[in-house]
């Protein structure tokens, strides 16, 4: 059991990191690591997770020192800067960027594998360029990906693919879509990631979408359905815990919401409407 947050089994909460804070983008803070770090685990967060372009720009040094003074871990890195800022995409048609998006990927992995974090792939899978493109598209997003959960596993590193809404991804948008495309493609070292917010939208029913993932669920991201932190909107998260309950998952819950109305209300906001999910949803009751 996670001792900080009192979650029952091996789940941890993490909050989202990033080195500026944008209120139309989903991380939950930014600015000084170390003092951010520690904010969060005041509040009962387990880990963090990173939300950075480029690896290479990440202040290890910091972020690390302030995880072992604070007994918190890194959960994950989130990859989709890599495509929002740089452009990089898993099934562009350009060879070139292809291959620049892969090693980018395996630049996420590296600094992952310490950690033993998660890397996801998420937006930096690109957007078709047409409904026609649909299967040479999937056909090299399955080839990269697998190249990169290849690389990622000899090296301790879990991989988890998100589904993401139509209006920011077109494809692969469902829980049950991008499930089939894991598992037809038998990726290896690759699960999915399942985030509330996304799933609002696309999934008829959200419990069956999570048993249906069964054991393939290696990662939850929790925003409500105004992308806000958990309470704010009218998703149901007692029976989002029921689902999580009933297959058992073990992994990571992470805060992937808006930093609205400021960080530090979404902050505490999002572990007290968790938390209390939990004790209605988890602990005895059903």
């Amino acid at each position: 059991m996670s001792i900080k947050n009192g979650l029952p089994g091996q789940m941890k909460l993490s909050a989202t990191l990033a080195a500026e804070l944008n209120p139309a983008s989903p991380v939950i803070m930014a600015g000084d690591p170390a003092e951010k770090i520690a904010q969060a685990s005041g509040l009962g967060y387990d880990s963090i997770e990173l939300h950075w372009a480029d690896p290479a720009q990440i202040p290890f040094a910091v972020i690390s020192a302030a995880c072992r003074e604070n007994q918190m871990e890194i959960s994950a890195f989130a990859t989709g800067r890599a495509y929002v800022q740089d452009g990089l995409s898993l099934i562009h048609e350009d060879s070139d960027n292809r291959t620049a998006a892969i090693i980018r990927l395996k630049d996420f992995v590296d600094a992952a594998s310490p950690y033993e974090a998660t890397v996801i792939i998420g937006c930096i899978r690109g957007n078709l360029p047409s409904e026609a493109a649909r299967g040479s598209a999937l056909e090299r997003l399955a080839h990269s990906t697998q190249i990169i959960a290849e690389y990622a596993q000899a090296r301790n590193v879990g991989i988890v693919f998100e589904a993401i809404n139509r209006f920011e991804n077109n494809y692969l948008n469902t829980a049950q879509e991008t499930a089939a495309f894991i598992r037809e493609n038998n990726l290896p070292n690759t699960k999915i990631l399942l985030d509330t917010f996304h799933m609002n939208i696309e999934d008829a029913d959200m419990s069956k979408a999570i048993h249906d993932c069964g054991d393939l669920l290696g990662y939850v991201h929790i925003a409500d359905s105004n992308r806000h932190f958990a309470g704010t909107g009218h998703i149901n998260f007692i029976e989002i815990i029921h689902a999580l309950k009933a297959v058992n998952y073990q992994g990571c819950i992470s805060a992937e919401c808006l930093p609205l109305p400021d960080s530090e209300a979404a902050l505490s906001g999002w572990i007290r409407g968790v938390k209390y999910a939990f004790q209605e949803g988890y602990d005895g009751k059903s």
